[in-house]
């Protein structure tokens, strides 16, 4: 395979899609190269794990909804989500089938909400710290806090900014995508072509434009836009000649993907009594030990935990029959020992050993938020950035990598003007 082109795209996840579909409009020639056999990247529904139900392995939530141009790509395609259904709405499984009452719920939302309006409010100032340094630690609510953290940053809350959080723009709500976000994202982005299967190995820059050496040939082009997560980038899964900048992989490197996972349980019916809720099987307050449940999301018979963090690498290296057996541990002090005879089948995400991923999202350390902003400097005047890495206000969302995208598009498009 070897072809002449104005601009590549390595990576068709939602940012290089985008990208796509503006220089298609601009009526530019371009090739989309995906190393994997299916568009979307970390937007990615599985319909075959449970045969006739979409289950979301990664992306799942339409945020910042009054932002997000997902929401309206959804209402033309026809696609469903629920945009009444809110995150906030919790129960707390206490241990022997018991649920918390009203206001040991309302105690476990004001000590989550109060120690993240403190890690915002610590942004807001500019202050440029850690997570843990604006918590609560001596809460009884502590240990469950730090879970969320894990889902909202997919890091320890030692690792995770104050100041890149407080950039981070979530109004209009949070709406979970009934069909699938994956689902929302391929159809969106249908009438691009890409090329599927084509892992790139080498860019080499030190020309006037690029030339991309891939599994199947080599390509050049005028401009290349970079769509590929920070991990990837910084374990070299791509050689690049000259070397990608230092200055660079020093912002790759303090703005990292961290582990954001899930276990997924089909049931032979929905738990009874629930209807898509959230919840955290506990043993308090105070709490020492917890475990995420998302119950018969849309109705469906499944149970869904999310884990992250060094918690969600330590249950990754115990391997995903480990992971089963505390799954069902957990589910029977919620639902009773009767809930293991009723388990079809199960199925665990694998983002962090994935080589294309390599990890959840990125978050900036403490004391780098401002590395975020070395992305949208151009490499060499010709290779462009684009991912949800690349974004202030929407970074680690799917709608972020997409507006990167563009970014990147409008860019390559001024430079073969």
């Amino acid at each position: 395979m070897s072809a002449d082109y104005d601009i590549a795209i390595v990576g068709a996840g939602a940012a290089g899609l985008a990208a796509g579909m503006a220089l298609q409009a601009a009526g530019k020639s371009f090739i989309v190269l995906e190393a994997r056999n299916r568009i979307g990247g970390r937007a990615w529904t599985d319909t075959e794990s449970f045969p006739g139900i979409a289950f979301d392995r990664g992306a799942h939530w339409l945020h910042a909804a009054a932002h997000n141009p997902f929401v309206q790509f959804a209402d033309n395609l026809g696609i469903r989500y629920n945009n009444r259904i809110d995150w906030s709405h919790r129960v707390l499984f206490t241990g022997g089938e018991k649920r918390a009452g009203e206001d040991l719920l309302r105690q476990q939302m004001n000590s989550l909400m109060g120690d993240l309006e403190s890690c915002s409010e610590a942004g807001e100032q500019g202050r440029d710290i850690a997570f843990s340094d604006a918590m609560d630690a001596s809460g009884p609510w502590h240990l469950l806090n730090r879970r969320v953290v894990h889902q909202i940053t997919s890091h320890e809350p030692e690792d995770s900014s104050t100041l890149d959080y407080a950039r981070y723009v979530d109004e209009g709500g949070d709406y979970p995508v009934e069909d699938g976000y994956g689902t929302l994202v391929a159809r969106h982005a249908s009438a691009i072509h890409v090329t599927l299967s084509t892992p790139v190995t080498q860019v080499d820059w030190s020309g006037r434009g690029v030339r991309i050496g891939t599994t199947k040939g080599t390509i050049a082009a005028k401009a290349m836009i970079l769509a590929v997560p920070v991990n990837v980038l910084m374990a070299g899964g791509i050689r690049f000649t000259p070397a990608l900048p230092a200055d660079l992989m020093v912002a790759l490197a303090d703005c990292p993907m961290g582990v954001s996972e899930k276990f997924a349980v089909l049931l032979d019916r929905p738990i009874e009594g629930m209807v898509h809720t959230y919840g955290d099987v506990v043993d308090g307050p105070p709490v020492t030990r917890t475990f995420n449940l998302h119950v018969n999301p849309f109705g469906r018979p499944m149970l869904i935990s999310h884990f992250g963090g060094a918690y969600g690498r330590d249950l990754i290296a115990a391997g995903e029959r480990a992971v089963k057996a505390i799954a069902l541990e957990e589910m029977a002090e919620a639902f009773g020992s009767g809930i293991r005879k009723r388990v079809i089948a199960t199925t665990m995400t694998g983002w962090l050993s994935d080589p294309f991923s390599l990890g959840g999202y990125s978050h900036a350390r403490p004391g780098r938020a401002a590395s975020r902003l070395r992305f949208a400097t151009p490499i060499g005047e010709r290779i462009f950035m684009a991912g949800e890495h690349c974004s202030l206000p929407f970074f680690s969302t799917v709608h972020g990598a997409h507006f990167s995208g563009l970014a990147a598009a409008e860019k390559a498009l001024a430079l073969i003007a």
